[in-house]
Parts: C-alpha cells; structure tokens; sequence
C-alpha cells in the first residue's frame, strides 16, 4: 500500500476548511506543547489580500530539530501510545491531558492557506522551514522517495538566545471572505473549553474568553458551575444547560457540545433527539456543554474532523441515551418554569388583582385563562416587543368585563322597580364597565393618532399610504364621522361622468386623488389630501368644488338608487401650505358651504383634543375608588392623552375646574 500526496488534500484542505477550526487545531498543538499562551495575528474586517499573513505563536517548549523531524512531521503519529496521554510538567504547568491524537492536525493550516511556515526553538537551537501545499499534493507516490522534504529556511540550525516556543505562519491564504473578529473569537471559545488562566488565546492582541450568554434559567443555577453525572459502564460525566429568554439566533449556538479533553468532539446537537412532543419551540432556546473525556480514552471514538462521533459504538451508546432523556426531563422543566414565570409578570398579577372583583364564576374563568395563557411556551414578545402573554391576558380580561355588560342588563331586567339602593348598584356597575371599555377604545385609537403623526412628520406620500389612513379610519378627520364608510360608487361616479384620470402606484393598483365618504342617511364627503408640506392652489380649490357640485346635482334629484340619495354633499381639501395670491379663491368655497380647507396639524389637534374630552366624560360617569378605574387612570396617563397634545398645564387645571363644576351639578 502506497501514500500519493492526493491524500493531503483531503487531510488539509477538505477536513479544515474554515478558520476556525484549522487555527483551533494548531491552538491545540500549542496546548499540548505546554504553552501558556498563544498569539493569534489575523486580518480582520476587510476582504483577505494575496499578501496577507495569518500567525499563531505560542509560548510553549518548542521543537528541537530532531523533534522536528521525527515527531511533527510524522503524518498520523499518536503521540499518546507512548507518553499514556499526558504531557510532563513544564514552565510551572501541571501535566495536561494530550489532545493531539490522530497526527493530522498539524496539516490543518493546509485548509485555508497554500504555505505554513514554522519557525520553533529549543535549547537555543532553531527549526525553521516551509511546508508547500502544491509540491505536497502534486506527489503520486511516497513509496519510492523518502517522502516529502519541506524547504529549510535561512536560520534554520542557527543557535539563539530567544525563549522557547513556536511560531506557525499560514500565507498564500485560499480564503477571501473577509474575517469578523468578534465571530471568529466566539467559534474558537465554543470550540475550545480548555481556555482559562492557565490557558490563554489571544486574537489581535485581546484574550478570548468563555463568557456564558445571558440565561433566564441554568442548570445548575450558578453561573460557570457544571454537574456530574453517572451514566453507566463506570463512566462519569460533566455537564450543565441554560434556556434563553428569548430564542437563541444563531442555530450552531443552540443544542450540546461535547468536549473531549478540553476539545470539540461534537458539534452542537440534541442526541439525535428531534423534538416532537418533547418541545420542538424549546430547543430553540436550549444551548449547554458536556465532558466526556471516555470517548477518547481507549478507543478512539473522535470523527478525523472533530464534528461528530461514534455514537453507535457500545462505548458512547449510554451517553447518547443520557442525553436524549436529559433534554427531555430538561424542556419539561423550562416549560414549568416559564409559567411560572410568565404568572410573576406585573401585567399579569395587576390583572389577577382586578378579576379578584368580578363575580365568582368570572374570576375562576379568568384564573383558568391565565394558566393556560402562560403555559404556552411558543408566546414570546411580539415585533413592538410585547409580552405576548401579557396582552393575551389584557384581552381575556376584556372580554371577561364586555361579558358583564350582558350580566348587567340580566340583573337589572331582575331588579325591582322598588330597591333603589339595588338599581344604583348595578347602574354604578355599568358606569365602570362602560369606562373601562371605553378607554381601551381610546387607547386604540390613540395609538393610531400617533402612528398618524409619525406619517405627517415624515411627509409620506399621499397616495396611497395618507389616503389609505384617512379612508379606513375617518375619526381621524372628524371624531364624529365614526360611522362614516367608504363609498366606491360615489368614487366610480365621478370618474366615469368626469373624466377622472386614474393614476396607478408602484404596485400597479389604481389609485384616485380623492376618495368618498358617507353615512347611512343623507350626507356624502369628498376627500381630497395633499401630502403634509405640499402647495396648493386655485387649480386644487377649483377641482374639489367641481367635485362636491356635480355630486349634489346628480344626488339630490330624487334617485331611486338609496346608495345615490344624498341630500348633503360636501367637500374637504387636506393641506398645509396655499400658494401666494390664491387664499381669496379658497376663501369662497369655503363661505358658500362647498368645501372646508384643513391642515394635518389641525386634524392631529383636534383628534387628540376629542378623544380627551370623550375619555374625562366616560370616567366622570364612573365611582372613582373601583381598581378598575386606577387601571383606567393609569392607561391612559401611560398613552398621554390624559394631559392634552400640547401639555398645556393651564388648559388642564381649568378643564379639571370644568368637570368638577359639571359633576356637582
């Protein structure tokens, strides 16, 4: 049997591809030679140049040129056959467990650069030489040579004064692909467990440290601690877990490593476990570490590329089955305690307090959604980022509270005429139940206010997106236009009787420059907004008025037609800025009744305004010392509209004087 260099692709290039975990297999080299640290120099943030240069020195015992020769360039050597796995004492270091085993991490540098140079000293005396990735591979056989000779370098023999140690350079590098620094820190910590004080990576000149994510939940709870396990066959383990309050982003960050001897011997997985009913949601948020130091012990059941190992062989079969009921036994257990949880949030339990007044049969409904509420493990925060559960919670009280409207009028159809004390209790009872539905209406729409004011400071466009706010949400232009609904046919009229052009958007859907709007009885509206900024003019005044004119002469004669039976038809131009010279021309539309001239500011001011004056009368109507009416209080203070849009502390005290005057009355 024969060696070609064609095998050296496969040991290098196709087994490390990566920087992270061919540096880390030179990393490994540098542990095992008893270093204290290791200097990683790198490009970082930027695309890779043909001359850049990628170096990892350590401090270690280095190599003699014997060592060199007889030891580190001895493809598949294991060291372990004649030192029983352990290194000897060196520079004030106990013995190590010996990583190295299979004798191939030293072509690892071959995955990401054509040439490794390696610069060792020992004993004063210098290894210097150069390993070609072409001439290597190019080989056909090894069996009529004496193998590969690598290139000697200028001092290499050459006595020095330096400390020991080793220097690996990787150049002519095959990767292009820019390398982000803090990712690359983060791969090689996850890669490598043996980092610590005794140990020590440094990348550009800043030490790479194993920091633990931020965890909601750890097992064991200390944070750095692990557990021991017996898992059978004599053979003990360590291990710990942690769930993430949210979901854990990046996917080679969630499951178990397993780490042999301080080193990677799996990628992280979940024992081949796929979830299921076990919790399939959870695994997203479950990350934890395991050594098992066995696998590698007498037989070697370590993947050549440290991504995987042997889990059917009989050795690891007990860990593998360990495993798999531990994440079990460990998503049942998150699922607890994110119930838990999710009932000690403040939302919740101030919810909980506010039910404890409902009557008897409504409170234990509501106890009952709220387990069940938060024992879903799928609710986290939404896009806004709120609590799911929290606003599943707000809307199960809601619903609980619309409910008792129908509880109230049933007891007073039950009431006598002749208790009045039991009248005014109920009457009393629907007060607040009226308030506090009606402020969540105000939230809603406060809410929306300012979702508008965002669009009118921004300037968008009007068509479609200020129309389309506008038409679907016609309190906005006047609070008293609740029941307004959009009136295509009118629309339709005008274009096809006027001419209209229609104009389409980007996405190729017909869009008007105005849209109608009416009541169920006798008035119709003729919408016409201008983008907030915009200028207008006698030609905007002029083409809105012949709008509103042609609908009042071809509704009001008496059609049969209910939906083109409108005996009120106004218009109502939308802008901020008129145009030198042309106010007189507005002027006159707007005194004969034909149109109104508003600005966006004035419609933002006027909603607000309403919606003030709507919640101070809903909650005027209502006992002040009912909890739900502290929760009333402290919604809509929260949303601002309690205080006015403008913050006028005058205006409040006086309209405070107001509401006083009017409740003694």
């Amino acid at each position: 049997m024969t060696v070609a260099g064609q095998l050296f692709r496969h040991l290098g290039l196709q087994m490390y591809s990566g920087a992270v975990p061919a540096i880390s297999e030179l990393i490994s080299n540098a542990y095992d030679a008893m270093a204290r640290n290791v200097w990683i120099t790198l490009p970082a943030g930027r695309p890779i140049q043909p001359t850049d240069d990628i170096i990892v020195k350590d401090d270690g015992h280095g190599m003699t040129y014997d060592e060199c020769n007889t030891l580190y360039l001895t493809v598949g050597r294991d060291r372990r056959s004649s030192v029983e796995g352990w290194t000897k004492p060196y520079n004030g270091l106990k013995p190590r467990k010996v990583q190295g085993r299979k004798g191939i991490g030293k072509l690892a540098g071959f995955g990401i650069a054509n040439q490794i140079e390696i610069n060792t000293s020992k004993e004063g005396n210098v290894s210097h030489f150069a390993l070609d990735y072409t001439a290597l591979t190019q080989s056909q056989s090894f069996a009529d040579t004496n193998g590969y000779a690598p290139e000697p370098l200028a001092d290499d023999g050459k006595r020095t004064k330096a400390k020991a140690g080793t220097s690996v350079r990787l150049s002519l590098l095959k990767i292009s692909r820019a390398i982000d620094e803090d990712q690359f820190k983060r791969g090689l910590a996850r890669r490598l467990l043996i980092l610590g004080h005794e140990f020590t990576v440094h990348v550009n000149g800043v030490a790479v440290s194993r920091q633990e994510i931020p965890f909601q939940f750890r097992f064991p709870e200390k944070a750095g601690a692990w557990k021991t396990a017996d898992i059978g066959n004599a053979q003990e383990i360590q291990w710990w877990a942690g769930f993430c309050k949210e979901t854990i982003p990046e996917e080679e960050q969630r499951g178990f490593v397993v780490y042999v001897r301080g080193k990677l011997a799996q990628t992280p997985w979940f024992f081949d476990l796929s979830g299921g009913v076990w919790g399939q949601h959870g695994m997203q948020y479950l990350t934890g570490e395991v050594q098992a130091d066995f696998l590698d012990e007498n037989v070697d059941l370590v993947a050549t590329d440290r991504g995987t190992s042997r889990w059917e062989d009989p050795i690891a079969v007990p860990l593998k089955e360990w495993g798999r009921k531990k994440v079990k036994e460990l998503l049942e257990a998150w699922t607890d305690k994110r119930r838990e949880a999710k009932a000690k949030s403040p939302k919740i339990i101030h919810y909980l307090k506010l039910a404890e007044k409902l009557p008897e049969k409504e409170r234990k409904i509501f106890k009952t959604v709220v387990d069940r509420i938060c024992a879903i493990p799928q609710l986290d925060k939404d896009k806004e980022g709120k609590d799911i559960a929290d606003e599943l919670v707000e809307f199960a009280y809601n619903a609980l509270t619309n409910r008792s409207f129908l509880e109230a009028i049933r007891q007073l159809n039950a009431a006598s005429t002749d208790n009045l004390a039991r009248f005014s209790e109920i009457l009393t009872e629907w007060d607040i139940i009226e308030a506090v539905n009606t402020a969540h209406l105000v939230k809603g729409r406060v809410e929306i206010i300012h979702k508008f004011a965002e669009m009118i400071k921004k300037k968008v466009r009007e068509k479609p997106d200020m129309q389309d706010y506008l038409r679907n949400h016609p309190w906005l232009i006047d609070p008293k236009w609740t029941m307004l609904v959009h009136e295509q046919s009118l629309d339709s009229l005008l274009c096809n009787e006027l001419k209209v052009k229609v104009a389409k958007d980007i996405e190729g859907k017909r869009r008007l420059d105005f849209f109608c709007l009416g009541d169920c009885l006798q008035t119709a509206y003729v919408v016409e907004a201008k983008r907030p900024g915009d200028l207008i003019g006698r030609k905007e005044f002029d083409q809105v008025r012949d709008y509103v004119l042609f609908l009042r002469k071809k509704l009001q004669k008496g059609s049969t037609d209910s939906a083109h039976n409108r005996a009120v038809v106004k218009g109502l131009l939308i802008a901020d800025r008129i145009r030198d010279g042309d106010e007189g021309h507005g002027k006159v539309g707007q005194d004969a009744g034909i149109f109104d001239v508003r600005t966006w500011g004035n419609l933002l001011t006027t909603a607000e305004a309403m919606h003030k004056e709507f919640l101070d009368v809903a909650k005027m109507r209502a006992p002040s010392g009912d909890p739900r009416m502290e929760e009333l209080s402290n919604d809509t203070s929260a949303t601002g509209v309690a205080s006015g849009s403008g913050g006028n502390r005058e205006g409040d005290k006086q309209e405070s004087r107001k509401r006083k005057a009017r409740k003694r009355q």
